[in-house]
């Protein structure tokens, strides 16, 4: 049977939607294609953190789907994903005990567990924490944090298992179709990879397939970046993972250190037209390379509530694009012009949580199945009036990453 289902990208979504259409019985009718090697952009440089407290149901949802799918891959696959099931303390100020209040409302209405602590409870959890710079905390115990590449890989292997093509080397430069529909991608040699099916997952670069189209994307590459310090003894045990909710930071353990992130106020972001495909080396700022100006702007804050950053060395620094949106919604589900043609990026920094439950939406929809969530705000073509190549717009998506929340 010709293989009519072709997804273009081999990142964390592409992975997970392989794998979706492979428990559907669908794999030996699925190519994955990518010009690079599986999980070699955005992917393996994310933070791995995959959460499900946050205040939208839909994105609840999304990120369920993913915990629930790491216990699949365990138990059915014998897949370890690196998987530390560590909990979240989100922490801070008096003035937003309200708001961390009605999350926990709102979590414990969809089943998510959650508690308030005290700060007795968070110093055994996190002795690296300063009491004195938070008022509130709250702990969801079922949040984790894995490693994405194993996460990515273990999606995949599964997939090919159950009988999806890999295909890498494989440059596509154009979604080709006719009279109103899909028909397959032309390659870079010139080749036609026929299809039915054609989802466009290749995250940073989604719109450079997109825009020809008539589908722009509303979405462009932010700077995501983190550090990880040397090792120190307060870091020997585990702890939970910590949001610092005033301050837009959060920081999780890392084999004996600390890895932390924080939303500095004015993000690098790039045309995407300018991203090599190869991702090693490129920096988004040349004036700042790596990352020190950003972390000089929020050391203060920073050393509020983690004092040992005064005293502690960076050991490594990470960096990739992002895919930001200026409504914080992901873009999954169908083109309304285009039959067979599906759309799965803009991750919004949450493509580890959102991998599985994104899967399982396009799954569905391919397959003609209700979707498992209310998917009308991941639209992908709710802004066809923009130009995602803009300036303005551009700028516009580095500030939806600066105002993020840190759920």
């Amino acid at each position: 049977m010709q293989r009519d289902i072709l997804i273009v990208g081999c990142g964390i979504f592409g992975a997970a939607i392989a794998w979706a259409l492979g428990r559907r019985g669908l794999g030996h009718r699925v190519l994955l294609v990518d010009r690079q090697p599986p999980a070699s952009g955005a992917t393996s440089r994310a933070a791995g953190l995959v959460t499900q407290v946050r205040s939208d149901p839909a994105l609840q949802a999304l990120a369920g789907e993913t915990l629930a799918a790491i216990e699949v891959l365990k138990t059915e696959f014998g897949e370890d994903v690196g998987c530390h099931r560590v909990g979240a303390l989100h922490v801070g100020p008096l003035a937003q005990e309200a708001a961390l209040a009605q999350m926990l409302a709102a979590c414990t209405a969809a089943g998510i567990r959650g508690q308030w602590q005290d700060k007795t409870q968070v110093q055994a959890q996190s002795p690296w924490l300063n009491p004195e710079a938070f008022d509130v905390a709250a702990f969801f115990p079922d949040e984790c944090f894995v490693d994405p590449y194993l996460l990515s890989s273990a999606y995949l292997r599964g997939a090919r298992q159950m009988g999806v093509k890999l295909q890498l080397n494989t440059r596509v430069v154009h979604i080709a179709h006719h009279s109103g529909a899909v028909t397959g991608v032309a390659l870079e040699d010139g080749t036609l990879l026929p299809a039915r099916f054609v989802v466009n997952a290749a995250g940073a670069w989604s719109n450079l397939l997109s825009v020809e189209l008539g589908l722009p994307l509303p979405m462009a590459p932010v700077r995501s970046q983190y550090w990880i310090t040397e090792r120190a003894p307060e870091f020997l045990s585990s702890g939970p993972i910590v949001f610092m909710t005033d301050i837009r930071a959060y920081a999780r353990p890392e084999v004996g250190a600390l890895l932390f992130g924080a939303r500095e106020s004015e993000p690098a972001v790039a045309d995407p037209r300018a991203l090599p495909e190869n991702l090693q080396g490129f920096v988004f700022d040349a004036a700042d390379p790596d990352g020190w100006g950003n972390l000089a702007q929020t050391f203060e804050p920073l050393s509020r509530y983690f004092p040992a950053i005064e005293r502690l060395g960076i050991a490594h620094y990470i960096t990739g694009p992002s895919n930001y949106t200026p409504d914080g919604q992901p873009i999954v589900g169908a083109s309304g012009a285009i039959t067979g043609l599906m759309v799965a990026t803009g991750c919004n920094g949450s493509g580890i949580t959102y991998s599985a439950g994104v899967g399982r939406l396009i799954a569905e929809l391919i397959c003609g199945e209700s979707s498992f969530v209310d998917a009308s705000r991941l639209d992908p073509a709710r802004a066809l009036q923009i130009d995602p190549f803009a300036p303005a717009f551009l700028q516009a998506c580095a500030h939806a990453r600066a105002t993020k929340s840190t759920g």
